[in-house]
């Protein structure tokens, strides 16, 4: 063992070697420095080729080494190998005495690895030559990985030398099977079809984010690159097929209702008095009485005042006397904003209150939100219909199983908005049907509740004032001083959230309430408020409700309760107030046959302590032409079970119309035992002008007869009344109208408390002017009328009869929108057109008559004009100092139109002498 220690030197008998241990021992020359590093390799190639190491003799180094049976050398390759040094592998290197040389280098000393079976090269960087000889599997392993990359390479320069350049295709085009119009021209690109941005919003398609090509500035994109989007390629008849879900379409928004507002007609300066004065007589006296009520408006707002007069006469034993009394209702100035729906109101006004809350009156200044300045606008939110079609459909829309809605959708989304719906719950329904019978239909149930404002959607009322005290008995009593405001705002589309408060030096009051809707359940609402009183101390107050109305069934309820000490603005002044009520109701519809029930009760509590509590059922019936309704109540009142009082009752009535203004009703009712039977018989006057009247009878526990007659004017309304109740008579004449002044004219009108148009109708007297299709009035001497009863900021359609103008008279429209005010006077001028045409004849110098068929030209007229016989010419819009020139084969001549008059029914003029030679500047009519 000491002389195998020494390293012997190579055999010199040493032929061949085996290779076999050695083709996986070396390294490539191209492997990575990391791993030439010595003894790197060795861990990274397989090791499946090592064996045990063999045992070596210890007697003799050298052929006979390798010729052992224990060597893999010799036991595989049948050859010898040399001993110089090396023990686990065949060296083939230029050692002294071996030739062989070493696979892993050319010196063999670097070969002889001690104890390792695999030798590690030692050699220099710059002087070592190894070579690894790896199995035939691994040694393929990096001629494919450069095969691979080199086609991947190639795969992906070809597919940029497609994208780099598009090909042209002109194709028809089919969208969900609906074809597009005319070819157009797309891009092939790589197999794909890419299309322009126009014609994506020309099929109303959703524009990607992503451009798929850029050709010429025009942007193209990729439809199949959609969700669930495909374009398929017929190419035998270049037809493209696109497949796109109805979301991938711009979304289409219907409107069931226009919502929009129309704009304020211009108004005049105007001053009106609307009155109703009334003189009665019974056997007290004579006594006279009105209601004025006094407006100024224009643009800049309208100031109003209105009062109460009495007279009252009466015999003492002293003779007659009379008692005269006047007192002030309301005065104030008001200015409305119909855009930002606002109105400001200096003096006096009435409070805006809450769901538990009390409304007062009081002078003062007040400004908030009016949605009434929109009659159109919707302020709480209604349902709205969503959905899609893939293709251009039918869209029909139902709300309770009625057709509201019915029109064409276009392929996409879909929004329909502002259905026409009553409110309470219901279902609503929509059903689309494409063009090939393909229907769908799907049903939603909805609640709408008009207490509730849309989402984002806010109502304030700001007031600042003195309360009013004693209204309509005194003029001028005023408590003290006070704030308050009131603000609702729309959470959601289903919860709406109101706040108040109000109070003075010596009462605060403060509040909160939520509404909301549970669809299709109904409404719900709480609120509670809280108090502090100088007088009264603190209190509390507490209100819930709960509200279902839907077609068939009708239900409601609501529990309000205050404490002692709660107090109000409103309640300061009054000597009782209510401090507790509870509601319900219960309505049943049992069809058309069956008629509807309902059944109400109600309880109200008062800070006096009474008490007081109504129970009713009632039964109404349509029998053909009959209606029918009964009733039955239970009322009891009082505070103390001594002072309760306790009244049953139960009526029936029948009600029969006689034609189109004339109605018939019976009644007949039981009231703790007393039956009263009553007989009213009665004609409505018409809307413009005519007769009225009225025959009331009645018998049992009241003694009744009244008779009464209407007649109604274009200018006022009066009315005479005698009544006999318990052989006691009385007699009533009464008078209602308009006096006022506008734009320089009088006017005498029947009373309006809404709006008013004035109209002119230029040079037209007489003329007929009518209101929605109904006769208002009609023109005075100067073709200027006064029409009432018209609706502040609606459009009002007012229109006159083509009959009645001229027939030299042209109308551009003889129907106009007008838009008043509140209490405004509007300006409707209708465009009449008087420049009529006339006849005239044109003579030639010698008195003959101009030829006919020759043209005459005048100046700034468009066309000729061409002579008839006897030289008649038809002129339309005629004007004096008009120059004419006639033009004929071998001659002309020039006139000039003297002065025009169009009086008559054909208007003639002339005749005027065509002069020749140089223009006449004036030609007078024979």
């Amino acid at each position: 063992m000491a002389a195998a220690a020494k390293r012997p030197g190579p055999a010199p008998n040493c032929r061949p070697c085996c290779s076999w241990c050695c083709r996986s021992s070396c390294l490539l020359r191209r492997l990575p420095a990391r791993l030439r590093r010595p003894g790197a390799w060795t861990r990274r190639l397989p090791r499946p080729h090592l064996r045990p190491r063999p045992r070596w003799p210890s007697t003799t180094w050298g052929a006979s080494i390798c010729s052992s049976r224990k060597s893999p050398c010799a036991r595989r390759m049948a050859r010898s190998c040399c001993a110089s040094g090396c023990r686990s592998t065949c060296c083939r290197g230029r050692a002294p005495g071996c030739r062989c040389r070493c696979l892993r280098c050319r010196r063999a000393r670097v070969c002889s690895s001690r104890r390792r079976r695999i030798p590690t090269c030692r050699c220099p960087r710059s002087s070592c030559r190894c070579q690894v000889r790896l199995p035939w599997l691994a040694r393929l392993l990096p001629a494919c990985a450069a095969c691979c990359f080199c086609g991947c390479l190639m795969a992906m320069q070809a597919r940029a030398a497609d994208d780099a350049a598009p090909a042209a295709l002109i194709v028809d085009v089919e969208v969900n099977g609906a074809a597009q119009g005319a070819a157009l021209s797309a891009l092939r690109q790589g197999g794909r079809l890419l299309f322009s941005r126009a014609d994506l919003q020309a099929w109303r398609v959703v524009v990607p984010d992503r451009t798929a090509a850029v050709v010429d500035g025009v942007d193209y994109y990729d439809l199949a690159a959609l969700p669930d989007g495909s374009v398929t390629l017929e190419e035998s008849t270049q037809t493209a097929r696109v497949s796109l879900p109805a979301t991938a379409f711009v979304a289409n928004a219907l409107a069931g209702k226009a919502a929009g507002r129309p704009a304020l007609t211009p108004s005049v300066n105007a001053a009106f008095v609307n009155y109703s004065v009334a003189l009665q007589h019974d056997r007290n006296g004579t006594a006279a009485s009105g209601l004025l009520d006094g407006t100024v408006s224009g643009h800049w707002g309208l100031l109003a005042n209105s009062v109460l007069v009495g007279q009252t006469a009466y015999q003492d034993a002293a003779g007659v006397s009379s008692l005269a009394r006047t007192v002030r209702l309301e005065s104030y100035y008001r200015l409305d904003d119909p855009d930002s729906l606002t109105r400001l109101t200096v003096g006096d006004a009435i409070t805006q209150n809450a769901a538990w809350s009390t409304p007062s009156r009081f002078a003062g200044l007040q400004f908030g939100t009016q949605f009434g300045l929109s009659p159109g606008y919707i302020s709480y939110p209604v349902p709205s219909l969503t959905g899609g079609a893939a293709v251009a459909s039918t869209l029909e829309a139902y709300v309770n199983n009625t057709l509201h809605y019915q029109g064409q959708v276009a392929s996409g989304p879909f929004s329909l908005n502002n259905v026409p719906v009553l409110t309470g719950a219901g279902e609503m329904s929509f059903s689309v049907s494409d063009a090939l019978g393909v229907r769908r239909t799907v049903t939603t149930p909805y609640y709408v509740s008009t207490n509730l404002l849309r989402a984002g959607l806010s109502d304030y009322s700001v007031n600042l004032g003195w309360s009013r005290r004693n209204y309509g008995l005194r003029s001028n009593d005023y408590g003290s001083m006070f704030a308050a405001g009131n603000w609702r705002r729309g959470l959601s589309d289903t919860a709406t959230l109101e706040l108040h408060g109000e109070g003075g030096p010596r009462l605060q009051v403060a509040g909160a309430g939520l509404t909301w809707v549970w669809a299709p359940l109904g409404e719900f609402g709480m609120h509670g408020a809280t108090s502090r009183s100088q007088d009264t101390g603190s209190g509390r107050l507490a209100r819930v409700s709960f509200a279902h109305i839907a077609p068939e069934w009708s239900f409601s309820a609501s529990r309000q309760t205050a404490s002692a000490g709660f107090m109000q603005v409103a309640w300061l002044d009054s000597q009782t107030h209510t401090t507790g009520q509870a509601q319900l109701f219960v309505g049943r519809s049992l069809g058309r046959r069956l008629g509807s029930l309902g059944l109400a009760y109600t309880a109200l509590r008062y800070s006096s302590g009474d008490e007081a509590k109504v129970l009713s059922l009632n039964h109404s019936i349509q029998l053909g032409a009959v209606y029918l309704n009964t009733y039955v109540a239970r009322t009891d009142s009082g505070a103390t079970a001594a002072s309760r009082q306790r009244v049953a009752s139960v009526g029936l009535m029948l009600t029969l119309p006689l034609g189109e203004r004339q109605t018939a009703s019976a009644t007949m009712g039981r009231n703790n035992g007393r039956t009263t039977t009553t007989i009213d018989v009665s004609q409505t006057p018409p809307s413009d002008e005519g007769l009225g009247w009225r025959v009331v009878a009645s018998h049992g526990e009241t003694e009744r007869a009244q008779a009464e007659a209407t007649w109604r004017t274009p200018y006022a309304t009066f009315t005479a009344q005698a009544v006999e109740l318990d052989k006691e008579t009385s007699a009533r004449v009464l008078a209602e109208g308009s006096l006022g002044y506008a734009s320089g004219m009088f006017f005498a009108a029947q009373s309006s408390s809404d709006g008013f148009a004035l109209v002119t109708v230029p040079g037209a007297a007489g003329i007929r002017i009518y209101r929605e299709n109904n006769l208002a009035t009609t023109t005075d001497g100067e073709g200027r009328a006064l029409v009432t009863g018209l609706h502040a900021y609606e459009a009002n359609r007012i229109s006159v009869d083509n009959g009645d103008l001229p027939i030299s008279a042209q109308v551009h429209s003889d129907v106009l929108q007008v838009v008043p005010s509140y209490k405004g006077v509007a300006v409707a001028t209708f465009d009449i057109s008087r420049d009529a045409s006339v006849t005239m004849r044109v003579l030639l110098p010698d008195g003959s008559p101009l030829p006919a068929g020759i043209d005459v030209v005048g100046e700034n007229r468009a066309a000729p004009l061409i002579t008839g016989y006897g030289g008649a010419l038809q002129l339309d819009r005629p004007r004096a100092g008009e120059r004419f020139e006639a033009r004929w084969r071998g001659g002309r001549c020039s006139f000039t139109v003297g002065p025009v008059s169009t009086a008559g029914t054909l208007p003639q003029i002339g005749p005027y002498t065509c002069e020749t030679g140089t223009p006449a500047s004036s030609v007078s009519a024979r």
